[in-house]
C-alpha cells in the first residue's frame, strides 16, 4: 500500500470564439511555435531558444511586458512536444521561468466550428488547456483568467487580422481570404 502523499494537480481549459477565420487560417497564423508574441497580447517577446522550430524539443522563450512596478517582467523557457498540423494541435511544457511554475504542460487547440456544436458558425474555436502543479501565491482561478484573458486577446488579433487583410490579394481570386504572405513578413 502507498502511504506517499498525493500531490494536487491541476487541470482546466479556457476557449474563446474566432468568428472571421476558418480553423485552417487561423492554424495557419497561430501555429508557429515561435511567434507567440505576434498573438497574445502578454507577451512582448518570443524567440527560439534551440531546436527546429515546428519539430518537438524546439525551445523557445517568452518573456511579458515591463513592469511599471521595476519587477521583472514574467519569463519563460518553454519546450514543444508534440505539432501536429493536420489535427491542428499542439502541446508544450514550461520549464524554466520566474512565475512559480513548476510541472506544467499545456495544449493548444484550433477546432473547427462546426464540430464543437456551432453548426451556424463559419469561424473556429480555441482552446488552451492546461495541467500541473499548483503555483505558490496564485489560485487557480486566477490562473484561468489569465489564460482566458491571453486567448481572447488571441482571438481578437487574429479576428482583427482576418477582417483588416481579407480582400488584399491582387488577382481578386482570394477576396474573402486573408493575404497570408502580407501576415507573415508584418505588413
Amino acid at each position: 500500500m502507498d502511504l506517499q502523499p498525493q500531490m494536487e494537480r491541476w487541470e482546466g481549459k479556457v476557449t474563446a470564439m474566432v468568428q472571421s477565420a476558418s480553423s485552417e487560417q487561423a492554424w495557419q497564423l497561430l501555429s508557429k511555435f515561435c511567434d507567440f508574441h505576434v498573438w497574445h497580447p502578454g507577451v512582448k517577446v518570443c524567440r527560439k531558444e534551440s531546436g527546429k522550430i515546428g519539430v518537438p524539443g524546439c525551445i523557445r522563450y517568452c518573456q511579458g511586458p515591463d513592469r511599471e512596478n521595476g519587477q521583472p517582467a514574467d519569463w519563460a523557457n518553454e519546450e514543444l512536444l508534440s505539432f501536429d498540423p493536420v489535427g491542428h494541435v499542439f502541446s508544450y511544457k514550461m520549464m524554466e521561468n520566474n512565475m512559480g511554475f513548476n510541472q506544467f504542460t499545456a495544449t493548444f487547440k484550433v477546432l473547427d466550428a462546426k464540430k464543437v456544436a456551432l453548426k451556424d458558425c463559419k469561424g473556429c474555436e480555441l482552446e488552451w488547456s492546461f495541467e500541473g502543479e499548483p503555483i505558490n501565491g496564485t489560485s487557480k482561478e486566477a490562473l484561468i483568467a489569465r489564460l482566458q484573458a491571453g486567448l481572447t486577446g488571441m482571438a481578437s488579433r487574429v479576428d482583427e487580422t482576418t477582417l483588416s487583410n481579407s480582400g488584399s490579394c491582387k488577382d481578386g481570386a482570394h477576396d474573402n481570404a486573408p493575404d497570408f504572405a502580407c501576415i507573415s513578413s508584418g505588413l
